[in-house]
């Protein structure tokens, strides 16, 4: 079975490797372009239910970054086809798919199948002048100054098909947008229409990552996300003031619109032939009025930054008694709440060159703290409610062999994630590392919800990257 999924790969990049060098030969020269095309392996460090064979998926991904610009205007495109293993098979098995219903056109133009995947994260025109910047298209909203979790990316929502695990800058969902920045005096401010919502992409049922909750009474599935109705009153709009004051940057803003984190609630049972009576819990995205602001201090070694917003209506559902499940009443019932939400952390450029004068890297320490919750008593948790994450950067050898260790804790219930990676750059564009992820966690009482990091406890994987950049 390996042999044949490494034949399958390989022969996968090579025809993503024939696919794009005529792409660029055919580019006008007025065109500028920058290619990446990656491969990634996903392994179980053990046997378990959820994988029919030694692999859990092989992806190769071909990623532009397109630019032109004419007399003021300008075209940005980040076109990026991802293809898996999934492609030849027909049932879920422990596998990562792109899509659970055929092949299906997202809002954003994203054409996912089960394993192939066309998108487009930024598809952009712009004009601009001497004050002011208009943009038209799919676009990246990067409001806040967090490094994990960003209250104030009322925008974007996640991509979380593979949790944590896929490249950073693809975690986030590219949303149809008409954006302004304007530049007056020493403040910029940037004015968001987003006409259209776009959902959250959570793991399909029976992939590897699907989290599905074991210590209930009754069997609980989800749905998938549901996007927002397509109605004048479901736009979201946003607006941000910003300016620097010496080693700190300001920013305040304020949004109305589809809440990028969707409600996950309990909504039925269902009954079939054979099967247990389950629980189904419907996933969508409620309208939320917020409010935020952030501020990032430079204090030359160490970077500051604190991050918070403050939601007027944000939707939750009210917790019943599950004791007996019986007496349950379905669906539960969905009400307004007002929820804060906030990130403190910092970047620590570690000094290590002054302790160790033959280092040669940059060693960069990031730790940050969320919380986040409804005024309202009586309410379920959101997705995020506390964490705490710990990242450690560095490279050795001329640079040559970066490493990296992310470490990240959901506190309320107790669960945590580790990520070690440790890779080659061979500076000539081609990088390769090797991952070893551990989830692990604390058990949670009968019919209370744990952590998605529980959850995955025996899901413990082992992954190769492989990125030639040019």
């Amino acid at each position: 079975m390996r042999c044949r999924v490494v034949v399958c790969v390989v022969l996968v990049w090579a025809v993503c490797v024939g696919w794009v060098f005529p792409v660029c030969a055919w580019l006008p020269d007025d065109v500028e372009a920058e290619w990446t095309i990656g491969a990634k392996s996903m392994a179980p460090m053990k046997n378990t239910e959820y994988v029919e064979d030694s692999m859990i998926s092989n992806e190769v991904r071909v990623e532009g970054a397109l630019f032109w610009a004419c007399e003021g205007f300008s075209v940005y495109a980040t076109p990026e086809l991802r293809i898996n293993d999934a492609v030849s098979s027909d049932s879920p098995g422990g596998e990562i798919r792109y899509s659970d219903s055929g092949t299906t056109l997202r809002r954003n133009l994203t054409l996912s199948s089960r394993g192939a995947e066309l998108s487009f994260r930024e598809l952009y025109v712009e004009k601009e002048t001497d004050t002011s910047r208009w943009r038209v298209g799919n676009q990246v909203f990067a409001w806040g100054t967090a490094d994990f979790i960003n209250p104030t990316s009322y925008f974007n929502p996640e991509d979380l098909r593979e949790l944590f695990l896929k490249e950073e800058d693809a975690l986030l969902q590219g949303v149809p947008a008409v954006s302004m920045l304007r530049f007056i005096g020493d403040y910029s401010v940037e004015a968001v229409l987003m006409p259209v919502g776009v959902a959250r992409l959570n793991a399909w049922e029976g992939d590897y990552f699907y989290i599905e909750p074991d210590n209930f009474s009754l069997p609980v599935k989800h749905t998938e996300n549901e996007e927002p109705d397509v109605r004048i009153e479901n736009a979201g709009v946003g607006m941000k003031a910003a300016r620097s004051v010496g080693s700190c940057d300001l920013s305040v803003s304020a949004y109305h619109g589809p809440d990028r984190e969707p409600l996950m609630t309990p909504d039925r049972v269902t009954i079939a032939p054979g099967e247990p009576v389950t629980v189904v819990a419907r996933s969508f995205h409620g309208d939320v009025t917020s409010v935020g602001a952030d501020v990032s201090a430079d204090l030359g070694q160490c970077v500051v930054q604190v991050e918070g917003a403050w939601s007027f209506d944000k939707q939750g559902y009210v917790t019943q008694d599950t004791s007996d499940p019986s007496a349950i009443v379905f669906p539960y019932e969905i009400v307004d709440s007002d929820f804060w939400s906030v990130s403190a952390g910092l970047n620590w450029f570690l000094p290590v060159v002054d302790w160790f004068p033959a280092h040669e890297g940059e060693s960069v320490m990031t730790v940050e703290a969320h919380r986040s919750g409804y005024t309202r008593s009586g309410l379920g948790d959101p997705f995020y409610d506390e964490t705490l994450a710990f990242r450690y950067q560095d490279s050795f050898f001329g640079s040559h062999v970066p490493v990296s260790l992310f470490w990240v804790m959901d506190g309320e219930a107790e669960g945590q994630m580790t990520w070690a990676k440790v890779g080659y750059d061979f500076q000539n564009g081609l990088l390769v590392e090797g991952s070893l992820v551990f989830y692990d966690g604390s058990a949670p009482d009968l019919n209370e919800v744990g952590s998605p990091f529980w959850y995955l406890r025996d899901r413990d994987l082992f992954m190769v990257t492989v990125d030639y950049q040019f």
